[in-house]
């Protein structure tokens, strides 16, 4: 018992450490955008009552808003009024974020809207295929082309021509390197959920090595500044290298027409990082 009890106590000591570098950055995004801590607090009491109520529910049974208010600590009342409120959030732009890289991504291997060499062709705006209103009605399932053709010359994914063809600059969904641009933050919000509902699938899901998802790190602590420029050039072109194959890899498997039976999302997510802080070995 008295070992259970250390473990649990161990866990939430590393848990809390987790958190707090969690949250540290969230919330230097979070101050700079003016969001008080008031405000987050009620999104995170949203969340808690909605994790409880949607994936904590007893085999068999509706979850009662009293069993809520146990497993999350809010009082009931709490839980009934954030229970009837909307999502806080907006989900718009990361979903216009996918719509709008399914259109790339078809653009880049349809040969249907490829030249004789396989490079991506200067489409008309309207018009049979190949035509760009065509190349979204086939990809971005549903979305308007005026509103993905905005999207796109936003982060610059595309240049429109004076006659108005439509030309291909980035084979890439990348949002602009701008704080407070909404692709950012949706980007944020998908590849920081995907990552932790890896970890959490690993932690407490998985039942052997086999069932894992892949979760891998290359780090090192010990790189002298005046080489930092190589490895990140040389990190960067690795990590682009495994991006396009794995794209690559995943269109040869799937195509514009829609799957027979269930589907899901898979994919990975490289990024590149660095510590802002330098520190110095003493000789």
């Amino acid at each position: 018992m008295e070992a259970t009890a250390s473990n649990s106590s161990k866990a939430k000591v590393a848990i809390a450490n987790a958190v707090v570098k969690i949250c540290r950055p969230m919330v230097r995004i979070l101050l700079r955008n003016g969001i008080a801590y008031k405000t987050a607090a009620e999104w995170l009491r949203w969340t808690y009552a909605e994790v409880a109520r949607e994936e904590f529910k007893l085999p068999g049974r509706i979850e009662s808003k009293s069993r809520i208010a146990i497993l999350t600590g809010l009082s009931r009342v709490e839980v009934d009024r954030l229970l009837k409120t909307p999502p806080p959030h907006e989900t718009t732009s990361v979903d216009q974020y996918h719509r709008a890289s399914r259109v790339l991504d078809g653009w880049v291997h349809d040969p249907e809207y490829s030249d004789s060499n396989g490079e991506p062709l200067n489409l008309p705006f309207d018009g049979p295929a190949p035509s760009f209103s065509s190349l979204v009605e086939s990809y971005s399932g549903g979305v308007p082309p005026r509103s993905i053709k905005d999207e796109l010359e936003h982060v610059k994914s595309i240049e429109v021509s004076a006659s108005g063809r439509i030309s291909l600059k980035s084979a890439y969904f990348v949002a602009r390197n701008d704080e407070n641009t909404l692709y950012q933050f949706g980007i944020l919000g998908s590849a920081t959920k995907s990552l932790m509902e890896t970890i959490d699938h690993n932690i407490y899901q998985s039942s052997g090595p086999d069932k894992t998802r892949l979760q891998l790190i290359a780090s090192n602590d010990n790189i002298p500044v005046d080489i930092l420029d190589d490895i990140k050039q040389k990190l960067q072109e690795y990590g682009r290298k495994c991006v396009v194959d794995a794209d690559d890899y995943m269109f040869e498997k799937t195509d514009k027409k829609s799957a027979q039976g269930a589907v899901r999302r898979a994919g990975i997510s490289v990024y590149y990082f660095e510590d802002d802080d330098v520190s110095i070995e003493e000789s």
